[in-house]
């Protein structure tokens, strides 16, 4: 097998679709505008928990079956161009298959994740989340825009998602908040779509000990960091700032 061959092989099963990110248009400076912050009409409540380590077993015996299929493949003669993608494409399924019987060994305890939802609900029936973002929103971008007008001639609407959990194998966890940002004119019509663009921050790793200890500040801390980091994010994308 040369190393062209094998080459073309590798690329195939790494090729995958790129999405930008979608661009929000900065608004001028000492506009008036209007920020509302708001929990997302499609969220549930209840935080979800991804677990880490199914992820990446499956990813990695996908990865893995693809180039196995891809390189058996090369043995189809004149029939490689079809079977290469043929056999990477089967062996994408049965590589993801064997991933996720290792990952579920990774999965927390029913009893740890629903103190640790419980613990989570507490906290949003605060809102304290929406309280915190708000804030940070409205310290930075008074700096820039007019945030007391009536008549403000640019709506940003920020919709905060289901909060994301993620496990790992040796009982960590961490979060992960999201909030969907929409900038529309005030006076656009109703046909006219708004910009969009979704926000993530992600907490660093803490014990599942530390998520079920209720004197710990984990979940506060949490709320802070994220509040602070995506209302940076969103102000800096509305001024135009260059990373």
């Amino acid at each position: 097998m040369n190393r062209h061959a094998v080459s073309s092989v590798l690329a195939l099963v790494m090729l995958c679709g790129c999405a930008t990110k979608p661009a929000i248009t900065p608004v001028r400076l000492g506009e008036a505008i209007e920020i509302a912050v708001a929990q997302s009409p499609q969220a549930k409540g209840v935080a979800s928990i991804r677990n880490d380590a199914l992820g990446k077993d499956m990813l990695a015996g996908g990865g893995s079956g693809a180039l196995a299929g891809g390189l058996w493949g090369l043995t189809c003669g004149p029939f490689a161009p079809l079977c290469i993608p043929l056999g990477a494409a089967a062996g994408v399924i049965t590589g993801t298959a064997a991933g996720a019987v290792v990952g579920l060994t990774g999965e927390l305890s029913e009893d740890k994740v629903v103190q640790i939802r419980a613990r989570l609900l507490r906290m949003q029936q605060t809102d304290s989340m929406i309280t915190e973002l708000q804030s940070s929103l409205t310290e930075r971008a008074r700096e820039f825009w007019n945030l007391t007008s009536d008549q403000p001639s640019t709506v940003v609407s920020v919709e905060l998602q289901d909060l994301l959990l993620t496990s790992t194998r040796d009982e960590s966890v961490s979060c992960a908040v999201r909030v969907w940002v929409s900038v529309r004119q005030a006076s656009a019509s109703g046909a006219s779509l708004p910009q969009q663009k979704l926000y993530e921050y992600v907490s660093p790793f803490s014990s599942v000990l530390v998520w079920l200890d209720e004197s710990s500040a984990v979940v506060d801390n949490c709320i802070k960091s994220a509040s602070q980091q995506v209302a940076a994010q969103i102000v800096s994308d509305l001024a135009g700032a260059k990373p």
